[in-house]
């Protein structure tokens, strides 16, 4: 398997390949070992633009105005409605560098949540010259009191920007 590293993101890319190699690449899952997320249930997912480059727009008067791939970002997350029947995007946000957003899957099935993500992520990269962190982080919503807490997060997350974990000053 070959691996694009990106180095300096202010010089044109180059793709510049290097072997998977299990001995230096030490990656561990996030995800719970033994949650089946193919399961009925919501999850709280966020997901970051590479380096934190703010591509999908700005915050104005505490509000995000998206640009283009802002734009095509929205369009392609609200396709999942109607690409996978059993998904339902409830609440979403897009950030300058990220997005967060709420996907309730209304019946198990066989595809789990990586694969709605990782056709999401594709969609919106063939479209744009989007790279997105290689990961995701979820949060599986076990209750309504969580639900409308993290609702209230991403509704509010352009007034907190300042304030966020991925704010960079453009």
């Amino acid at each position: 398997m070959k691996i694009p590293v990106r180095h300096d993101t202010t010089v044109p890319r180059k793709e510049v390949y290097m072997p998977y190699d299990p001995n230096i690449h030490k990656r561990h899952s996030i995800r719970l070992k033994e949650y089946n997320y193919a399961k009925e249930g919501m999850y709280f997912i966020t997901i970051c633009i590479y380096n934190k480059e703010c591509l999908l727009g700005k915050i104005l008067d505490n509000r995000m105005i998206l640009n283009k791939m802002g734009e095509t970002t929205k369009n392609e997350l609200l396709k999942i409605n109607d690409r996978f029947k059993y998904c339902n995007i409830n609440i979403y946000q897009i950030m300058p560098n990220h997005i967060h957003f709420i996907l309730e899957l209304k019946e198990e099935n066989k595809k789990i949540v990586g694969n709605i993500i990782r056709y999401f992520k594709g969609r919106v990269s063939s479209k744009e010259k989007i790279y997105w962190q290689r990961n995701y982080y979820e949060h599986i919503i076990r209750n309504e009191k969580e639900f409308y807490a993290i609702s209230e997060y991403i509704i509010n997350n352009p007034l907190n920007w300042k304030e966020d974990d991925n704010f960079i000053q453009y």
